[in-house]
């Protein structure tokens, strides 16, 4: 991907999760929104295995080779494209459409309408004969396009190995939670303005985490994310499903989030739509 920063942000190349090292403390990582960073490639046509930018201030980027790209996750306002850094009418970018950019064209931002990691994928042109333009192809509207997203917006989770050492778990369940800016790619710790959850374990030796754990730590709750480690010492009392952590990574600090608990069975028929609903932009 030959792109280069004009103007600063905060962003990073990201890829498919690499299993198999966890063992001797190397958690998969992979990009944060695996959906978003899915749907991206889908709709270039691209290997699923095709990196990207993950971007959580938004640059101002310039293309150095011809090719196609979409935006997908988190979404601004005033996308715009320009043939040249100082010259050229500048051109809207929909979001999650396909579009084409030529060499030197600039690609900048406004504000983030929603979420919190935007996604840059791209496809050169060398890669794609005139007869398989994707360009202008698009996902459609959030809802029609992930059906597997709870309805009420509240994160799935299921019970974690500690769960039953949970004193007030209907509590915990009922009310909402906010997101601290004491977040990262390893996880984010949450608070809320009734009395601090609390276990009746109150040491245990450390046992292996994964993502989406939720850890009762003496300062609150925290959600071990795509980048954590791979043991703690603090009680596993749930652990949001793999879908729902794709959600997560679209929030900022200082938001709201319920949880709702659900069953390994129902958490494995949200796995299989998510996967359906993938399939169909692939099939577009």
């Amino acid at each position: 991907m030959k792109i280069k920063a004009i103007k600063s942000g905060l962003y990073k190349t990201v890829g498919m999760p690499q299993f198999g090292q966890q063992d001797v403390g190397i958690s998969p990582g992979g990009a944060m929104d695996r959906f978003a960073f899915a749907t991206g490639n889908a709709l270039l046509e691209n290997p699923e295995s095709e990196q990207a930018l993950e971007i959580l201030l938004a640059p101002t980027l310039q293309f150095e080779e011809d090719g196609y790209f979409v935006l997908t996750g988190a979404m601004h306002h005033g996308v715009t494209l320009s043939e040249a850094p100082e010259g050229g009418s500048p051109a809207p970018v929909p979001h999650a459409t396909v579009c084409f950019a030529s060499a030197g064209s600039v690609l900048s931002f406004g504000q983030k309408a929603y979420g919190f990691r935007a996604y840059l994928c791209f496809r050169p042109l060398d890669a794609t004969s005139k007869a398989e333009s994707p360009n202008s192809r698009t996902h459609g509207a959030f809802d029609e396009v992930c059906r597997w997203v709870d309805p009420g917006r509240k994160i799935r989770v299921v019970e974690g190995p500690e769960y039953s050492s949970l004193k007030d778990p209907h509590s915990f369940l009922l009310n909402a939670w906010k997101t601290t800016p004491d977040m990262s790619d390893m996880g984010m710790r949450l608070e809320n303005a009734f009395e601090p959850p609390t276990c009746t374990i109150t040491n245990m030796v450390s046992e292996a985490v994964s993502d989406g754990t939720i850890q009762l730590t003496p300062k609150g709750p925290i959600i071990l994310l795509r980048h954590r480690q791979t043991v703690g010492g603090y009680p596993r009392i749930l652990n949001v499903i793999t879908a729902d952590l794709d959600i997560l990574a679209q929030y900022a600090p200082g938001q709201l989030m319920w949880f709702k608990k659900v069953t390994i069975e129902e958490a494995l028929a949200v796995a299989r739509l998510k996967n359906e609903d993938l399939e169909r932009i692939k099939n577009k």
